[in-house]
């Protein structure tokens, strides 16, 4: 089986395509509210969550940083959105934290 083709998929799922300027191509995406956030946005967002996540269990960047294997510098480019969380990173946070993963993206993402 095939399956569905690229443009019945998109349809179905119904995405957009996107001129991110963070992408270097298109991409597509899905809209919430009738709008589609840009990787700018989002990045914002879960800077914000991270940020909002440290400070509702009253620690400060100095305290979560060595924990995580970081200086407070680097740790502080993720609550700015000047750095982008890896995966890995994102999961080694949640347990410092003790916050889940969906309390740190649900803000960027509340669609999914």
């Amino acid at each position: 089986m095939a399956g569905p083709t690229i443009e019945n998929w998109v349809e179905q799922l119904g995405l957009q395509l996107v001129e991110d300027p963070d992408l270097e191509k298109p991409v597509y995406r899905k809209p919430y509210h009738g709008k589609v956030h840009l990787n700018a946005e989002l990045d914002d967002k879960i800077s914000t969550s991270i940020r909002e996540a440290r400070d509702k269990r009253s620690l400060s960047r100095s305290k979560i940083a060595p924990l995580l294997g970081l200086s407070n510098a680097v740790y502080h480019r993720y609550e700015t959105s000047v750095s982008r969380l890896t995966v890995s990173r994102l999961i080694h946070l949640c347990e410092v934290l003790d916050a889940t993963p969906e309390e740190i993206l649900a803000p960027a993402a509340p669609h999914l």
